[in-house]
């Protein structure tokens, strides 16, 4: 699967610099996740004195996913999936 069909092309605009003192006495290393106020997640890919760079974008943004699947059932789509456009799981659905 592409990435544009996947979790999006990795885009620039998603990572910027955000002062150190943003994070307060947090522990900042790169790697670490966190939540903005927002709701966004962000991983933290490089930590300077002043500055840390942090990536907005999906961890898996621009890359070719690939996947192995087997097949185990087959069934005929019940009216109530056909009208919501959708497959629901054991026990209906849930939205």
């Amino acid at each position: 699967m592409s990435p544009e069909k996947g979790y999006g092309v990795k885009s620039d605009d998603m990572v910027q610099q955000v002062p150190r003192s943003s994070f307060g006495d947090q522990e900042v290393k790169v790697g670490t996740q966190f939540q903005t106020n927002q709701g966004q997640v962000v991983t933290v890919t490089k930590v300077g004195l002043d500055s840390v760079t942090v990536d907005a974008n999906h961890p898996l943004a621009g890359v070719e996913l690939n996947f192995a699947v087997e097949v185990l059932e087959i069934r005929t789509a019940t009216e109530e999936e056909i009208s919501h456009g959708h497959v629901h799981g054991p026990g209906g659905h849930h939205h």
